[in-house]
């Protein structure tokens, strides 16, 4: 295996460990929807940093989805792209204490619906 199909290999794994957090997480009841949402949002991240390695485009490094679907520069996702700035704030925003509303319940599954998906998506470009 090549480092480049190496490292996408590496990112898609730890997206996967990320979808799997953010459903275990949303599983249980009483976890605190942040911390689901902080993970669907990783999910989507490292999924898209994993698809730009795998087509050789250089990236800056950032947590804002809207950067990283930008240098994507592929329609397939742009039905997400209403999404991504809501799921970008829970990378940082939803973190740390402040004026941050936690998202309700519903949003956090609606986030792992949406991360699951564009996760789906990018394994389905790189052929895994």
């Amino acid at each position: 295996m090549s480092a480049d199909r190496e490292m996408v290999a590496d990112w898609i794994h730890k997206a996967e460990n990320d979808r799997k957090a953010a459903l275990a997480l949303l599983s249980l009841e009483g976890t605190p929807s942040d911390s689901i949402c902080f993970h669907a949002q990783q999910t989507v991240e490292k999924a898209l940093k994993a698809l730009l390695i795998y087509r050789s485009v250089k990236f800056q490094r950032t947590h804002d989805l809207d950067i990283l679907l930008d240098v994507l520069d592929d329609s397939d996702f742009e039905p997400y792209r209403a999404s991504t700035p809501v799921l970008t704030s829970y990378a940082v925003d939803a973190r740390y204490p402040g004026d941050y509303v936690e998202p309700e319940r519903e949003e956090a599954a609606e986030a792992v619906q949406i991360a699951g998906e564009i996760y789906d998506l990018v394994k389905s470009k790189i052929g895994l």
